[in-house]
């Protein structure tokens, strides 16, 4: 048997102890129903793709074998204008090379 910690706040487990076995059993039940539903999910890979996504890339990745030239892709194209237009008019206010730059840095002390 594994075991499952879960953390919760003060007052929740004061009503926990304070509560009587009957509730305490109906609200085990639940969250074994809970971890049953996610070891009945898909397991999903190292990059976090279940196989049915994993088979989907592989097929897609089968079937496209051209490269890609996003200038003939007119979505592509229009949404590319669309954002030009939108820099250009202030619409969009943009974002400067130091915003960039300390957006990165704090992504990378996140990990």
């Amino acid at each position: 048997m594994e075991t499952i910690v879960l953390e919760i706040d003060k007052a929740s487990a004061k009503a926990w102890n304070s509560s009587s076995p009957s509730r305490r059993a109906a609200y085990e039940s639940k969250i074994v129903a809970i971890v049953k539903a996610f070891q009945d999910t898909e397991q999903i890979d190292e990059d976090g793709f279940t196989k049915a996504q994993r088979d989907f890339l592989a097929k897609e990745a089968a079937e496209n074998t051209e490269p890609y030239e996003w200038w003939n892709d007119d979505e592509m194209v229009a949404e590319l204008e669309r954002r030009s237009a939108d820099l250009k008019s202030g619409k969009d206010p943009g974002v400067t090379l130091e915003e960039s730059k300390e957006r990165l840095r704090m992504l990378l002390k996140k990990e």
